[in-house]
């Protein structure tokens, strides 16, 4: 099994940047979910050009209570939607606007936090996917 987090520093900002030029180009003050859904799949076409096919899943982070139970849910219903495929891509965004919160500064704890559920996605990622499948996790 090969599993791996692919979201380097390089790639996590490109990412970034991609998606607020496109925010900004939208026309709107906050970008609908439709729009920033049809981003995602534009920003992964662009960075994996020679996997066409490769099957992704967003999750938001967001729109979500960051509670163990339900980030579990969330990746194993991601690794089930893959199940037919030898490779996938899952991308996490907002998990650390979504831990801060209404809190007015990053802390150190926060940035354990932060850490703990990111090695939490990933574990449970390289647990559940089939022998000899490719599966990476993008957070940005």
């Amino acid at each position: 099994m090969v599993m791996g987090s692919v979201s380097s520093p390089e790639e996590t900002m490109q990412l970034q940047r991609t998606l607020s030029f496109m925010r900004e180009n939208d026309g709107k003050d906050r970008m609908t979910v439709q729009s920033f859904e049809h981003c995602i799949d534009q920003v992964v076409r662009f960075h994996f050009p020679n996997k066409r096919n490769l099957t992704h899943t967003h999750w938001n982070a967001r729109h979500h209570l960051i509670d163990p139970l339900w980030v579990h849910a969330s990746v194993l219903k991601f690794v089930r939607s893959i199940q037919d495929s030898m490779t996938g891509l899952l991308l996490v965004s907002g998990l650390r606007e979504s831990l801060k919160g209404e809190k007015k500064r990053w802390t150190a704890k926060c940035e354990q936090e932060y850490l703990e559920i990111r090695e939490f996605i990933e574990t449970l990622v390289m647990r559940n996917a089939r022998q000899g499948q490719d599966l990476s996790v993008l957070f940005f």
